[in-house]
């Protein structure tokens, strides 16, 4: 039962992806009074793209928690740790994707490295 919500939520995050970038993002990103960020209509979009596809980021990380649940490895802890970490310092990447002045980004990178740090 495991892997089959494992498989659903990486159905979910594919899914949710592509429709979002086929129908929901378009049509919110052609908005002409779409309000600015930063005063930047570029990092606005930036910011709501990062945002959609974070969710399905944390849905795949989701997936692989449960796949290690399913297999019951050695360490499960360490696993589970070092999947936070990756899924934390995808998000600082994201950041960066947004803009290098987002104060998130020290942050995040510094969580990731304390996670993989602490389970290693």
């Amino acid at each position: 039962m495991l892997w089959l919500a494992a498989i659903l939520m990486i159905v979910a995050g594919i899914a949710h992806s592509y429709l979002g970038e086929r129908g929901f993002l378009p049509r919110l990103l052609a908005l002409p009074n779409l309000p600015p960020l930063r005063k930047d209509r570029g990092f606005t979009e930036r910011v709501l793209r990062v945002v959609w596809h974070g969710l399905s980021l944390y849905w795949w990380s989701a997936a692989i928690v449960l796949a290690i649940i399913a297999v019951q490895p050695v360490n499960p802890l360490r696993a589970v740790g070092l999947t936070l970490s990756a899924t934390i310092l995808l998000t600082a990447i994201a950041c960066i994707y947004c803009g290098w002045r987002h104060p998130a980004i020290v942050i995040f990178a510094a969580a990731a490295a304390l996670t993989t740090y602490a389970v290693w």
